[in-house]
């Protein structure tokens, strides 16, 4: 049977309030791949123990050296559309296994869906050297210090080529974005979680002085003399 492929660039910029760490460290969550598509219902880690699997797994040329960069497998669970408009009537349940692996500067993730083999390949770059340009679908996407850019390639029989060019497209065209969104709501959370734990401190301390007079005592005894008169500025003060 004759296969087809098809690939895709999807890019992202990164703000720059965001460091190439911040997303490469979300992305070796693999959590965020495996949560972000909104067709993905379900996943659970496989503990590769079959030694034929996971041979053949290392053995593809796609992965870096297993021994350097480990490779987890994931069983996934998604809701694919066969007949649109009718909703859940129209939808089928397909588990498949997902392998992913966290690379130096992002992930690489395969999968393979009944004959529908998908690679996918996660990169933080730097931007273009020249205008700051990296080339999307079409035109490019504006300047940017950093960059998040999946490649994807998709294999599967001609005739199904056509169906799965449109599913691909539609689950992946926002995977970048969704994982830069993530890692900033996320940001914004720490920032808010921090910014609360100060003002129950402050207002922990102010309530503490409050309950208690004695510091305020104390500072008044300073500013008297011994029989509760207050303690005035000299008239004159003179050096030498």
């Amino acid at each position: 049977m004759t296969a087809a492929k098809h690939n895709l660039h999807v890019a992202a910029l990164i703000p720059g309030h965001l460091t190439p760490d911040d997303i490469i460290s979300a992305l070796h969550d693999h959590s965020t791949i495996l949560t972000l598509p909104t067709a993905n219902i379900s996943h659970t880690h496989i503990a590769t123990t079959d030694p034929s699997v996971e041979s053949t797994i290392q053995k593809d040329t796609y992965w870096y050296p297993a021994d350097l960069h480990p490779i987890s497998t994931y069983s996934v669970t998604q809701a694919v559309t066969m007949i649109p408009g009718i909703g859940p009537r129209g939808t089928k349940h397909v588990t498949f296994p997902a392998s992913i692996q966290s690379t130096p500067l992002g992930i690489k993730t395969l999968s393979d869906a009944s004959g529908v083999i998908l690679r996918a390949e996660f990169r933080v770059i730097a931007g273009g050297a020249d205008d700051g340009e990296v080339e999307g679908e079409g035109e490019g996407i504006g300047f940017a210090d950093w960059v998040l850019v999946e490649d994807v390639e998709v294999q599967t029989s001609w005739y199904m080529m056509p169906f799965v060019r449109g599913a691909t497209e539609d689950t992946h065209k926002d995977i970048c974005r969704k994982v830069i969104e993530k890692v900033e709501m996320e940001k914004r959370q720490e920032a808010i979680a921090r910014t609360a734990a100060k003002g129950k401190g402050r207002q922990s301390l102010t309530g503490s002085l409050k309950s208690d007079g004695s510091a305020y005592k104390g500072i008044a005894r300073q500013l008297t003399d011994g029989d509760g008169e207050a303690i005035g500025k000299p008239e004159k003060t003179t050096y030498g």
